[in-house]
């Protein structure tokens, strides 16, 4: 008979013989499920890493080669702000002295449309094949919208209370529109093929104003920044719910801001009093200030690359390369005067420097060549 070891036991000799194991009649259906991959720890080291709010560490990148494509003379004065179509074909320019927006061809950078008669328009975004800007008055402010195509505007929409900084959702359905008066801060949520408006108040101290907008790339948050008569404030809005889900005070001040393409992260522009001018890196998901990078200048605009990898940064005549994963300043380049803005092209590696004589300038951002690692000699 067979003992719990699987050894058979003879009745009258020592020996011993090993028994066979039959396989169990249902074995078969082992067969049918999937096996088991396993996925690389190094693979998992990232998410690991995220879920504890840290980062993997990681060298700086080598800062783009940055030269010039072409050039476009002044011709409406001071370009206040500027954005670039989805798909590259276009840059719309915003000049606030000379009550004027610009449709120009990116890939000549030549005019193709000049919209005269916007009062003091101060802030454009593209999306699809249109533009939105943002222009004052005393009478009232109002967002425009202009088919970048034609170049003809089809639409205004005006507000009783002071229009700050404006986003279009991705999808380029809605329209966000932040707005201030004595006591209150808001922020439109406009209906683009509708034009019903719904408000998002956000609780903010009586004489704050909000600095600039931005949207996360699945269009799920808005981020305003404010100036309070305390000090900055980044707030976090669900656009689903319409709800602000937290505020993070800023040490200092806060002024453009942008996010990462895959939302987690937004950096902004602002005053610190220890650093001065600085770069304020704000996570999402703690509703926290993880870093404040030191310029030593004067930062008043951002944008992020195509892929996110790196922020540049305007200060005063010089353009700052900021590689995003380590937060660390990699390059600066200097193209001519005081700059006012930047654009960042979606489709090319490219970015739109403008200034407060009005020229424009195409910047050619290519790789730089990476030099090859020494490899370490085991001592014998």
């Amino acid at each position: 008979m067979a003992n719990a070891t699987g050894v058979s036991e003879g009745s009258k000799g020592t020996g011993v013989a090993v028994a066979e194991r039959t396989a169990a009649a249902d074995a078969l259906w082992l067969s049918s499920l999937p096996s088991i991959r396993r996925t690389p720890i190094s693979d998992l080291l990232p998410q690991l890493l995220g879920g504890a709010g840290l980062e993997p560490l990681t060298e700086p990148i080598a800062a783009p080669v940055v030269t010039i494509a072409r050039t476009l003379a002044a011709g409406h004065g001071p370009v206040s702000d500027m954005a670039v179509s989805p798909d590259g074909r276009h840059l719309v320019t915003a000049h606030y002295g000379a009550d004027v927006v610009c449709v120009i061809d990116a890939a000549t950078l030549k005019v193709t449309a000049t919209i005269e008669g916007l009062s003091e328009p101060y802030s454009a975004v593209v999306v699809g094949e249109r533009a939105y800007v943002s222009a004052a008055s005393n009478e009232a402010d109002a967002v425009v919208a202009v088919d970048t195509r034609t170049g003809m505007p089809l639409a205004a929409k005006t507000f009783e209370m002071t229009a700050c900084g404006i986003a279009v959702s991705p999808t380029a359905d809605v329209l966000y529109v932040a707005r201030t008066a004595d006591d209150i801060v808001d922020i439109a949520v406009v209906d683009i093929e509708t034009g019903r408006i719904a408000s998002v108040e956000i609780p903010a101290a009586p004489g704050s104003t909000v600095e600039s907008l931005c949207v996360s790339a699945d269009g799920t948050r808005l981020f305003a920044a404010l100036t309070t008569p305390f000090g900055g404030l980044l707030a976090i809005i669900g656009t689903c719910d319409r709800v602000v889900y937290d505020l993070v005070t800023i040490s200092g001040s806060i002024g453009d801001i942008a996010v990462m393409p895959n939302g987690r992260t937004v950096f902004g522009t602002g005053w610190d009093a220890e650093f001065g001018g600085a770069v304020h890196v704000i996570d999402v998901a703690g509703a926290r200030v993880t870093d404040t990078i030191a310029m030593g200048g004067v930062p008043t605009q951002l944008v992020l690359s195509r892929t996110g990898n790196c922020a540049y940064i305007v200060d005063r005549n010089e353009i700052a390369v900021l590689c995003t994963a380590t937060s660390e300043i990699v390059d600066s380049v200097v193209i001519g005067p005081q700059l006012s803005c930047l654009a960042a092209d979606p489709v090319r590696n490219r970015l739109y420097a403008a200034d407060y004589a009005g020229a424009i300038t195409a910047l050619r951002l290519e790789t730089a060549a990476q030099q090859p690692r020494p490899l370490a000699v085991a001592a014998s």
